[in-house]
């Protein structure tokens, strides 16, 4: 039998370690339950992308409207200002092929944007319904963020808390915007209209600024190639161009908080 692995708690106090140290049951046989036939729910997926010859192109399709697909487009909201060697742009006016200032100082080449429309109320295969966040100005420091910034469900901003490094041996880890929502310096916010969302990606993982809050590029983490099915795999690649397989999406560069249970989250 495995040992329980330790669980972090984060949230608007600093992250807590959690050593789970409960006793092993035994279910008791459940009634049979009726069998329900579920209608699959799916979405148009947008995406924008540098192909192998420096072209742009771009394709709408239609896939599962599973989590972890809408992950890959849902990390920025409008307006979102992202550092390029040009200055600062919105999310929704950058093109493949720029060049974004990471957060190391150096640049890397843009190949790929990812867009889907939120819709309020919308069937959804999602628990809970999907939330906008806003990180007001100077939540996380100095410029961090310059002014408000609202992120998509999907974003994970890189926390450098010393109780991570404390804790963990670590010097910082990608936690979800979700995680270090407090209703004061991160906000959710339940859209009432319709809401457009992206997300980025490179040839490698990247960690980018957004109105100074270092979040990270696209990337489905190191163990998205046990959750899905071959078929699912292979529509989900299908989605990045410029990718031959999850492997392409490379190593990710600091480790991440995955959600395990109610406001608890593993490192992973």
């Amino acid at each position: 039998m495995n040992s329980p692995r330790n669980v972090v708690s984060l949230g608007a106090s600093s992250p807590v370690i959690h050593r789970a140290n409960k006793p092993w049951t035994v279910k008791t046989a459940a009634q049979p339950r009726r069998q329900v036939h579920h209608v699959a729910l799916t979405r148009r997926y947008e995406v924008t992308y540098l192909d192998d010859d420096g072209l742009v192109q771009d394709f709408i399709r239609v896939a599962p409207a599973l989590p972890i697909f809408e992950a890959a487009f849902s990390a920025f909201a409008h307006g979102a200002l992202i550092n390029t060697a040009e200055g600062a742009v919105a999310v929704e006016d950058l093109v493949p092929g720029m060049e974004i200032v990471t957060a190391r100082g150096d640049t890397a080449t843009l190949r790929w944007v990812g867009a889907i429309t939120m819709i309020p109320g919308a069937p959804s295969s999602n628990e809970t319904p999907q939330r906008l966040y806003r990180v007001t100005a100077d939540a996380l420091g100095l410029g961090r963020p310059a002014a408000d910034v609202t992120f998509g469900p999907a974003a994970r901003l890189l926390n450098r808390d010393p109780s991570i490094r404390n804790a963990l041996g670590t010097e910082a880890a990608l936690a979800p915007v979700a995680a270090q929502e407090d209703g004061c310096a991160v906000i959710a916010l339940n859209p009432v209209s319709p809401v457009r969302v992206y997300h980025l990606a490179f040839d490698s993982h990247q960690i980018i600024t957004a109105n100074g809050v270092e979040v990270e590029s696209y990337h489905p983490g190191p163990d998205a190639h046990y959750s899905m099915s071959q078929e699912l795999r292979e529509m989900f690649v299908g989605l990045f161009p410029h990718i031959s397989s999850l492997q392409s999406f490379g190593h990710v560069i600091w480790p991440r908080f995955e959600r395990h249970d109610d406001d608890e989250y593993q490192l992973v």
